[in-house]
């Protein structure tokens, strides 16, 4: 994992901005893998048991989207790495539930 994408994170950019204006978290969220992410990034998807994969904004349910974002994105900002984006959503399943699932799933990110 090259960075992890949260605005409640003092290493995030906008992070000034969002202890300025917010009290609360999100649960929308990313984290970047390196260049060669794709393939790492699609066990990870296919390993997961709890997320299904589509966008939402907030809904009940946990979902996540991969970005290969080296095609998507022709200017980069200097804090962002090149690779692949994996965005979650966090819903309303028990969190440690969220937390087994994504632990296990992580693991297939090195095979």
């Amino acid at each position: 994992v090259a960075r992890v994408l949260h605005p409640a994170r003092p290493d995030c950019p906008g992070h000034a901005e969002f202890a300025r204006d917010f009290r609360g978290s999100t649960g929308l969220f990313g984290f970047v893998l390196a260049d060669d992410g794709a393939a790492a990034a699609a066990r990870f998807v296919d390993a997961l048991q709890l997320f299904g994969i589509g966008y939402s904004w907030g809904g009940p349910m946990s979902l996540i989207v991969p970005y290969d974002l080296t095609s998507m994105r022709n200017d980069w900002p200097r804090y962002l790495k090149h690779g692949t984006l994996v965005r979650f959503s966090i819903g309303l399943e028990t969190a440690s539930d969220l937390q087994a699932d994504l632990a296990q799933a992580l693991q297939h990110i090195f095979e």
